[in-house]
């Protein structure tokens, strides 16, 4: 089953020629269980992708289907009820900086109306998976940058989500961090989960199903990894100046 279908998405912010084009006619599919790892240099529209992916932003033009659902022109509250069906990890983490890690996966599990019995049961065995058990009471400013990392990929994984989309997520914690959270969505993957993840990370490469290479706002490959092109760094697409206006990539 295809999760996600991105049609001919443009995203222009700005106008006249302070016009930016952060995306630019985009085609992508992403089908269950696959873990997806958008690469790409900074500015090249990884970050946007994913916003709109996620119903945080609507594209200028082209159309987004989630789970078959067109969401680019729907309502506040349509869209809404589609994030509450996604896991969010957060770059900056985006953690209640007066709130303990358990509450911040708590306040997570009551927004998306899971019945209070399972809270507990839910945080703890989220935490456990990510060796936070110890933090469950520290707040994030008793947490160094990547235990509050485990606490915001925690907090996603704790409502059971059927997609989860990832900004970095493994930026701010060490090799051996990383490859564990990395070995874990492809484990949560190969149980259905879809996964769609921007990174930096060359190490994503071994983890993911597919790579999807993107530069000046537009998709160049979209792949299994292959040691060819696990190497291959990311270069314009042909059609690239000429499809469409001449702006500064936005960063992503």
């Amino acid at each position: 089953m295809t999760r996600i279908n991105v049609v001919g998405v443009t995203r222009i912010f700005g106008t006249d020629e302070r016009m930016v084009a952060a995306l630019a006619d985009v085609n992508l599919q992403i089908a269950d269980g696959q873990l997806v790892a958008l690469m790409g240099p900074s500015g090249s529209g990884k970050t946007t992708l994913l916003n709109m992916i996620s119903a945080l932003d609507r594209p200028n033009s082209g159309e987004i289907f989630v789970d078959d659902v067109a969401i680019a022109g729907i309502s506040d509250d349509a869209r809404g009820a589609i994030r509450q069906r996604i896991g969010f990890i957060f770059q900056r983490f985006a953690l209640i900086p007066t709130a303990s890690a358990y509450e911040n996966i708590e306040f997570a599990l009551r927004i998306a109306h899971i019945p209070r019995d399972e809270w507990h049961t839910r945080i703890m065995h989220t935490l456990a998976q990510l060796d936070m058990q110890p933090h469950a009471h520290h707040r994030p400013s008793e947490l160094s940058g990547g235990q509050q990392q485990r606490i915001a990929i925690a907090r996603a994984l704790a409502t059971d989500p059927p997609l989860i989309i990832a900004d970095e997520p493994t930026a701010n914690l060490d090799s051996h961090r990383g490859a564990t959270v990395l070995e874990l969505f492809r484990t949560l993957c190969q149980h259905g989960k879809t996964i769609v993840m921007s990174t930096h990370d060359a190490t994503a490469v071994r983890y993911a199903t597919h790579i999807c290479r993107m530069h000046a706002g537009q998709i160049v490959s979209m792949a299994p990894p292959t040691p060819t092109n696990d190497a291959t760094p990311t270069s314009p697409p042909q059609n690239a100046t000429a499809s469409k206006p001449r702006t500064t990539p936005r960063n992503g």
